[in-house]
């Protein structure tokens, strides 16, 4: 059939139809009529509040009023036919509330479509949640900036002085003597360059990671960078869950958080009994994956480092054999997860890290 002769009034649907599907068309919004009863919502805002699409359908939005205001105000704005970012707080069906910035348009002011009003919501709570986050990621940023710059002007200082004198002396063994100064401090700025790359690069993510893996997938990965990665002291890695074929969500990123924290141990200093147990517990609400590791020396400052749960960026230009650790726990955030770091009496070392289920990536 030939596309061009197709009367598209063929594809036209009911007025019925059309008011149905508007609340398909506008995101996290509801279509109200004129007397303010539900005519579709979309599925995430009726989840939010505790309600199925079908229970809201045909009912007066004051099933979720704390008081009238919003009616009054639909009442009065809508005259004009619209409002914008106008907050209230909404009740949800199991009786706890949450605060929503509500904007309205009426379509008959916009279109030629009487008796429709589309209601936007935007959940007040969670942007004030990602707002603060975004403030303290971006106070971190300014304390990392601020102490990186400085770890790299030492360096860099010390390297301009070389060089300044390299150009003066005449003796031969001096001069060679600043050449090999020249050369630690070269590898030192390049140290630190690295590090701070590595940084940058564990934010950024490929979109095939939101992958499920089995943990036999995710042990048999790890067990590759283990054995390359301990070339001096062989570190015996073990996995204990007995249900092989059990997934992890987002498995990807989980992956690539173990690796750096089975690196970090990696990187320690070793004995010739060094090993590493990965063990996973899978609950209802949430997965515990733990790696048990012996053998490994760690230092008391260290140790007191890793008990930090809130160290930052700033504490890998101190310590930098924490860069993979921390690289871990940047990756965890995104899992909305937690790591929690213990040394017990035994000297094992321990990291519990807990990952609720059917969580949303942190794209931030």
């Amino acid at each position: 059939m030939n596309k061009s002769n197709i009367d598209i009034r063929l594809a036209s649907v009911s007025t019925i139809d059309i008011k149905h599907r508007i609340g398909s068309i506008f995101a996290d919004s509801a279509v109200l009529d004129v007397q303010f009863n539900f005519v579709s919502i979309s599925p995430n805002i009726s989840e939010a509040i505790g309600y199925t699409s079908d229970e809201l359908l045909g009912k007066h939005i004051s099933i979720f009023l704390t008081t009238y205001r919003l009616i009054d105000t639909l009442e009065e704005c809508l005259q004009y036919g619209s409002f914008e970012e106008k907050r209230f707080e909404l009740l949800c069906k199991g009786g706890e509330t949450i605060r929503f910035s509500l904007s309205a348009i009426y379509l008959g002011h916009r279109a030629d479509i009487n008796g429709l009003i589309v209601l936007r919501f935007k959940n007040q709570d969670e942007v004030n949640r990602i707002s603060e986050k975004l403030i303290a990621k971006t106070e971190e940023l300014d304390d990392f900036i601020y102490n990186s710059a400085h770890s790299l002007r030492g360096p860099l200082a010390t390297l301009k002085g070389l060089i300044n004198l390299a150009g003066i002396i005449k003796n031969p063994e001096e001069r060679d003597f600043l050449f090999q100064q020249m050369n630690v401090f070269s590898e030192r700025l390049d140290e630190t360059l690295h590090q701070l790359i590595f940084f940058a690069e564990s934010d950024k993510m490929p979109e095939y990671v939101s992958e499920n893996l089995s943990i036999g997938n995710i042990f048999q990965s790890l067990a590759k960078d283990i054995l390359e990665a301990s070339i001096d002291f062989p570190v015996h890695f073990s996995c204990p869950v007995l249900n092989q074929e059990e997934t992890l969500e987002n498995g990807g990123v989980v992956l690539s958080m173990l690796k750096n924290m089975a690196l970090f141990f990696c990187q320690q200093p070793k004995t010739e009994k060094n090993s590493l147990v990965l063990d996973a517990h899978f609950g209802s609400s949430a997965t515990e994956i733990m790696i048990r590791s012996k053998g490994f020396a760690f230092n008391d400052m260290l140790i007191e480092k890793l008990r930090n749960v809130n160290f930052g960026y700033s504490e890998i230009l101190k310590f930098p054999e924490l860069v993979n650790y921390y690289a871990a726990k940047k990756i965890m955030y995104k899992l909305n997860g937690t790591v929690q770091f213990m040394h017990l009496a035994s000297c094992e070392i321990v990291v519990l890290m807990t990952i609720p289920r059917d969580t949303r990536l942190v794209l931030f």
